[in-house]
């Protein structure tokens, strides 16, 4: 049984189309990166998948159950997203604002246990929030506090991992920790996690299979070097490109090529 499925999903804001027809699965232990031109659809499909939208027609389904039917509280504990912005509206320590990872598993108003304290304090490690714990989210960069909502994503114990561009604020050597750190919970927890990425190198390098989108839909789904062809990349974005293997890993370099020299 899929993680996540959509199933033949369309949805519009008022009429205009944003995604037409598109299915998708994503399975236990699968890293999957949606990519495309801007207006492709990336993000509002991440919403769709999530639940913060509800398709025009099709449905999604989580672990096999229609998640329009799903509560909220038990979509929460199979769901956790990190957003593309972390929005500092409440001046919550960095601890308390991971902590929030854990509301759907305990009870209202209920505090953290031990267990959960040790949790929380594995996901600041594992992002490197330590030093940072007791500082409010208004006095972090955008980046510190993109690292604060990958930790709350992580403590949130989901099966499922909706990311959308979680390294945009990063500097290289973040976004590179922050992807194996993913990719390493995928292959060790059996998470499913689904990112969008502008980056294609990062998408190459971070996924076990490619999703490009252009106009609403889905026009390539497989493995990276299956999807990243200079003819389909060209068509997609409208710029010329060199593909090449990456001589470590074997996955695909996609270098943009000046017009003149196409």
């Amino acid at each position: 049984m899929a993680r996540l499925e959509l199933e033949d999903v369309c949805f519009a804001y008022g009429d205009r189309e944003v995604l037409t027809h598109v299915s998708l699965r994503l399975e236990a232990g699968e890293t999957v990166a949606i990519v495309g031109p801007n207006g492709a659809g990336k993000t509002t499909l991440l919403r769709v998948a999530g639940g913060l939208l509800t398709p025009t027609s099709g449905r999604v389904l989580l672990e096999g159950h229609d998640l329009a039917d799903v509560p909220r509280r038990a979509a929460a504990r199979r769901l956790a997203a990190v957003p593309a912005e972390e929005e500092a509206v409440f001046p919550f320590t960095v601890r308390e604002s991971v902590a929030l990872g854990r509301h759907a598993w305990r009870s209202a108003f209920g505090r953290l246990d031990e267990d959960e304290d040790g949790r929380v304090e594995r996901a600041l490690e594992r992002t490197a929030l330590q030093a940072l714990a007791d500082r409010t989210l208004p006095a972090l960069s955008s980046g510190e506090r993109q690292r604060a909502s990958i930790a709350r994503c992580l403590v949130q114990d989901a099966p499922v991992c909706l990311l959308d561009e979680p390294t945009s604020h990063l500097d290289l050597g973040q976004r590179m920790r922050m992807l194996r750190l993913f990719r390493d919970e995928a292959a060790s927890d059996g998470r499913a996690v689904l990112a969008v990425l502008h980056d294609l190198n990062l998408a190459a390098y971070f996924a076990d299979r490619i999703v490009l989108m252009v106009d609403a839909a889905v026009v390539a789904d497989g493995p990276p070097a299956e999807v990243f062809t200079p003819e389909r990349v060209e068509a997609a974005f409208g710029t010329p490109v060199y593909v090449m293997p990456h001589p470590t890993h074997g996955r695909p370099v996609v270098v943009p090529l000046d017009g003149g020299d196409a």
